[in-house]
């Protein structure tokens, strides 16, 4: 079992407070228990949609194309990474 050793607290209206308890009672559980279900699952499919990237297959195959081909470091890149180099050596 999880040791539950964190606390959250969050300031709700009274009429939103009616509604998540009359909410948690229609499935059976206490409104700690309705809220924490329901923001973890939510997180998880956030946390999960931002991790993760779908690509159809056009797509993908240009994603594969892009890491196989040779490596062009954009211009701007180049000119600043020389630039660096330039005043490192000054110091």
């Amino acid at each position: 079992m999880t040791i539950k050793d964190k606390r959250r607290e969050v300031r709700i209206s009274a009429s939103d407070d009616d509604v998540l308890a009359e909410a948690a009672a229609l499935v059976g559980v206490s409104v700690s228990e309705f809220l924490l279900e329901r923001a973890l699952s939510e997180a998880v499919d956030i946390v999960e949609a931002h991790r993760t990237i779908t690509l159809g297959d056009p797509q993908y195959r240009a994603f594969l194309d892009a890491l196989d081909g040779p490596v062009r470091p954009p211009k701007a890149l180049v000119t600043q990474a020389r630039r660096a180099r330039r005043l490192k050596r000054a110091t």
